[in-house]
């Protein structure tokens, strides 16, 4: 056997994405098709699972494989457009294989106006049981954006790539997805999303979220799984759900918190179960606050995981089981916490709209806008979705014009007061961040960084990072940042 071994440690930077994301939305344009990973896999010559690790940017890959997927693109592979990965940090990313999917497809009509007609949603074979509720037929004046977005929501901007490994993901046993981004980002919208397509598979479905438990349930490893197992049992709505006080009774100190849920879950809940089960916990980012209690349960969902992948079908309750976490990025995770545990199983990073995404959003808002004139809206607002969705609110409602917001004018400003106060609110918390963030804020032009300090930045969606340079991610910063910092 050869003892060369290829190096698989080459992801993309922030420029290499935008720039390999944008080509591919310029050619589905071009050819009126979304790409799927079946469909990218035959066009450019490389495995689903390949494919997904270079668009996620979760896992390194050969400098060759990526430079056959930029070429496929017409693309040349620049010294910026990459970089190398620590081996430690390559191998803290797994991502679940994903199987050839059967010949599905992300094909859309193409429709003038969003409120002439709804985009079809069933002619993608991997959403073909869903169907659509009587009334989210009609089509729907805009209201203003913020929170998750209605599941027919003719606003809603798809990622193909992405969906397409979060649908194939959870029918995987014990698939553990991670989804993060920083807030605002549609985090909640494609969870959503997952779920009532886990459900279109006649899967069982739960959704949790963390801000619902009580910050006395929070700091309490006991009482906080306590809680997670009666939610899950309540949301089931099993006509045999145990009672609080049978789940109490089921509670033996002298097992441990985490030995006695998983029995629960296996005795209780999956036992009882005759079809898959995908939990969905959003908020995750709620027990960062408590980096005993997270650390203790990302290592018992791990555990579950891995679980389902043991023994044998049959006789395994664990590989009903799939697992979707949700955590907002802004929050920095206690040191404490090992990183790894927020790296297992399927990482997804929600990127910001491409070029060729924004003008989909701008005509579904019935804005004709050049493309020069998207690129001076990404610079002034970044790709961004809720920063968009808002401007072409505003745009529809006519109470600002273009020209106003091209101009990162006062009225733009103020449009978007309530988010600028929580960007500075979430800076304030971390003291060590503001020295460097104010040099960025009034250098026009990029600056070095040091690199620790930039993945806290771009995490929280201030700055975008280039190998040790960082700029803001978006021009309406600098003059709020300017007035607060200055």
């Amino acid at each position: 056997m050869s003892k060369y071994v290829r190096r698989r440690g080459v992801t993309l930077t922030n420029q290499g994405s935008r720039k390999l994301n944008q080509a591919k939305s310029e050619a589905e344009i071009e050819q009126n098709q979304r790409y799927t990973l079946e469909s990218l896999s035959k066009k450019i010559g490389l495995t689903p699972n390949t494919l997904s690790k270079i668009f996620t940017c979760s896992s390194g890959v050969d400098k060759r494989t990526l430079k056959c997927c930029f070429d496929a693109f017409n693309l040349s592979l620049l010294a910026d457009d990459y970089l190398y990965l620590k081996s430690e940090q390559d191998n803290q990313v797994q991502i679940n294989p994903i199987p050839p999917a059967e010949n599905y497809s992300f094909l859309e009509p193409v429709c003038n106006s969003p409120f002439d007609m709804l985009r079809d949603r069933n002619n993608a074979a991997q959403i073909k049981k869903m169907v659509q509720p009587q009334d989210d037929l009609q089509p729907r004046l805009p209201t203003a954006p913020g929170g998750q977005m209605p599941l027919y929501s003719v606003f809603y901007i798809d990622r193909p790539i992405i969906e397409s490994l979060c649908y194939e993901g959870i029918q995987e046993p014990g698939t553990l997805l991670n989804i993060r981004a920083h807030k605002q980002m549609g985090k909640t919208s494609l969870m959503s999303r997952i779920l009532y397509y886990a459900r279109s598979l006649d899967y069982q479905t739960v959704s949790l979220n963390l801000q619902l438990a009580d910050a006395e349930i929070l700091q309490n490893l006991e009482r906080f799984l306590k809680w997670f197992c009666a939610r899950v049992s309540k949301e089931l709505e099993f006509p045999y759900s145990p009672s609080h006080e049978q789940i109490a009774d089921f509670w033996d100190n002298s097992l441990g918190s985490k030995s006695i849920a998983t029995d629960y879950f296996n005795d209780i809940i999956l036992a009882n179960l005759d079809r898959p089960l995908v939990i969905a916990i959003d908020e995750l980012n709620q027990l960062f606050a408590y980096p005993d209690i997270a650390r203790e349960f990302l290592q018992l969902l791990r555990t579950w995981s891995e679980q389902a992948k043991a023994g044998v079908a049959e006789s395994n309750a664990w590989q009903k089981l799939r697992l979707v976490t949700v955590h907002s990025t802004e929050i920095i995770m206690p040191p404490s916490i090992n990183p790894s545990l927020l790296n297992t199983g399927l990482v997804i990073n929600l990127p910001e709209f491409t070029p060729a995404q924004v003008q989909d959003l701008a005509r579904r808002y019935e804005q004709e806008m050049t493309e020069q004139q998207i690129q001076q809206l990404i610079t002034i607002l970044g790709g961004h979705p809720y920063r968009l969705q808002l401007a072409f609110y505003y745009l529809h409602q006519q109470t600002i014009t273009l020209e106003e917001l091209l101009e990162n004018s006062q009225s733009a400003t103020s449009l978007y007061a309530e988010h600028l106060k929580q960007q500075w609110w979430n800076l304030q918390r971390y003291d060590e961040l503001l020295p460097i963030f104010t040099e960025i804020v009034n250098n026009p032009k990029p600056i070095e960084i040091k690199v620790s300090l930039g993945y806290k930045l771009q995490n929280m969606g201030l700055i975008h990072l280039e190998s040790d340079r960082a700029c803001l991610s978006c021009e309406l910063f600098r003059p709020f940042f300017m007035g607060v910092l200055n």
